[in-house]
C-alpha cells in the first residue's frame, strides 16, 4: 500500500494526530498540515464546479427524519431557498431546521455549507398545498344561487339548529368499548340528512320562519394528526386528516345546498365555532372553506366564524351567547354540565362587560362539549347544553356511561320571552 493510501486510511481512524503521524513515520506537525491540505483539496473538488451540489443524505427510517448536506455558491437567505438548493421534495418532507456557514476554498472563492433536518410527512397529514385542488373539485358549481323573492313569512320566529361535537374522524373500537357507537363518514352524512328532514318537519309545524340560524358549536373535527389540536391527547381515528377534511366539506356542502335552496325562511345565518378543544385550528380551516363556498354560492346568507371563547348575537328581545364550552388553549376545565355559582358569576361578568341587561333582554347561553341536552334557568339567563352528532367515545362510555347522539333545536319567538326547545335522537 502506498504512502498516500495509508494516509487516507488514517483519516478514518478514531485516533489522535500523534498516533497517526507515528504510524506514517512523520511528525505530528507534518501530519496536521497534510490533513488540512487534503481537506481543502477535497472541498475544492465540489465548490470549483460553480454550481450547488448535494453531498450527503442520511435517513433515520425509524424516526422518519433525514439530514441533507450540500454546497451552495450563493448565501441562502430563506427556508424556501434552502428547500430549492437541497432539492427537498415538499410532498414527502417538511423542513424542520437548517443552518449554513460561509467558507473559502484555496482560491479564496466563497462558498456555503448547508445542513438541513427534514421530517417525513405522514400519509394522513393534510397537505395544505393541495387544499385548493380539493376545494376546486368539491365546490365545482360556483354560480350564485338566485333566491326566491318575497318569501312569505308565516310567523315571527327563528329556528336555531345547534349542530355540535360532530367529531369527524373519531373511531370507537367495538371490540374494546363498553358501549357500541358505529360512526363513520356514512353515519355522519345520514345524521346531517335527518336534520334536514327535521327542519322540514318544523317548517310544516310552525310555518315559514323569519330566520334560520345554523350554528356549529365546535369539535366538528375530532383532531389533527391523531391528537386533539390542544396536543397531548392521543385519539383513535378512522380517517386520515385529508379524508376527514374532504368528508366534512362534502357532507356539509350538500347539507347547506338542501337548506338554502328551499323557502324554509326569509333569512339565513351560518355561525361556526372555531375555538374548541378538539377541533381548534382544523375546525377553523373547515369553517373558512365552507364560509367561502356559502358566500360565493349563497350571497344572501349571513356568515360568521367565531374565534373567541364566547360571542353573542341579538334577535329581537333575545340575546344568545354561543360557546363550545372548552377553548382551544387556556382552560383546564370547561364550563360544567350544570350551572353553579362560579359559572353564574363568570357569565354575569360577560353580560356586564357587554352591557347586556337581562332585565330587558331574554338571555341564553348555548354550549356544546359535554354531549348532553340540558336546560337550566338562573336569575339572569338560560344555561343550555346541546347534543352531540357523534355521541360518545370509548373514553366517555368507560367514565360516564353510554351517550345518545342527536341534535338540539330552539324555536325562538322574536318579540316575546317564548322559547320552544326541541331535539332529535339518532
Amino acid at each position: 500500500m502506498t504512502f498516500s493510501k495509508n494516509f487516507v486510511k488514517t483519516l478514518t481512524l478514531k485516533k489522535s494526530n500523534l498516533y497517526c503521524a507515528k504510524k506514517l513515520g512523520i511528525s505530528e506537525e507534518e501530519y496536521v498540515a497534510m490533513k488540512r491540505k487534503y481537506r481543502e483539496n477535497k472541498n475544492d473538488k465540489f465548490v470549483t464546479i460553480k454550481e450547488n451540489k448535494i453531498i450527503e443524505f442520511s435517513e433515520n427510517v425509524s424516526e422518519g427524519t433525514a439530514n441533507i448536506k450540500g454546497f451552495s455558491i450563493t448565501e441562502p437567505k430563506s427556508a424556501e431557498e434552502i428547500e430549492s438548493i437541497l432539492k427537498i421534495d415538499k410532498t414527502k418532507w417538511s423542513l424542520s431546521s437548517y443552518w449554513n456557514k460561509q467558507h473559502k476554498n484555496s482560491k479564496q472563492e466563497d462558498y456555503w455549507i448547508i445542513s438541513a433536518m427534514v421530517v417525513k410527512k405522514k400519509e394522513n397529514d393534510i397537505v395544505f398545498e393541495n387544499l385548493e385542488n380539493i376545494l376546486s373539485n368539491i365546490f365545482k358549481d360556483k354560480k350564485p344561487f338566485v333566491k326566491e323573492k318575497n318569501v312569505k313569512i308565516t310567523n315571527n320566529k327563528s329556528l336555531f339548529i345547534y349542530t355540535s361535537d360532530k367529531h369527524i374522524g373519531a373511531y370507537v373500537d367495538k371490540n374494546n368499548a363498553m358501549y357500541l357507537n358505529e360512526y363513520n363518514g356514512v353515519t355522519y352524512m345520514q345524521r346531517m340528512m335527518l336534520i334536514v328532514l327535521e327542519i322540514k318537519y318544523l317548517v310544516d309545524m310552525f310555518g315559514t320562519f323569519e330566520d334560520i340560524y345554523i350554528i356549529d358549536l365546535g369539535d366538528r373535527m375530532d383532531g389533527l394528526n391523531g391528537y386533539t389540536t390542544r396536543g397531548g391527547h392521543k385519539l383513535p381515528q378512522n380517517m386520515s386528516d385529508k379524508t376527514a377534511f374532504e368528508t366534512a366539506i362534502t357532507v356539509e356542502k350538500n347539507f347547506y345546498d338542501l337548506i338554502f335552496q328551499n323557502q324554509y325562511a326569509a333569512n339565513y345565518h351560518m355561525i361556526t365555532n372555531a375555538c374548541s378543544n378538539h377541533g381548534g385550528v382544523f375546525d377553523y380551516v373547515v369553517a373558512r372553506a365552507l364560509e367561502i363556498y356559502v358566500n360565493t354560492k349563497y350571497p344572501f346568507v349571513k356568515t360568521s366564524v367565531q374565534e373567541k371563547f364566547i360571542q353573542h348575537i341579538e334577535y329581537g328581545k333575545h340575546v344568545i351567547l354561543f360557546t363550545h364550552g372548552k377553548d382551544t388553549e387556556d382552560m383546564k376545565h370547561g364550563l360544567p354540565l350544570h350551572v353553579n355559582d362560579k359559572t353564574e358569576n363568570y357569565i354575569n361578568k360577560y353580560l356586564m362587560y357587554h352591557n347586556i341587561d337581562f332585565k330587558n333582554k331574554t338571555v341564553s347561553l348555548i354550549k356544546g362539549d359535554l354531549h348532553r341536552d340540558t336546560s337550566e334557568i338562573t336569575y339572569g339567563f338560560r344555561y343550555k347544553n346541546v347534543l352531540s352528532l357523534f355521541g360518545g367515545s370509548k373514553w366517555i362510555g368507560t367514565n360516564f356511561g353510554p351517550t345518545k347522539a342527536g341534535c338540539s333545536f330552539d324555536i325562538i319567538e322574536k318579540n316575546t320571552d317564548r322559547i320552544f326547545e326541541h331535539k332529535i335522537l339518532f
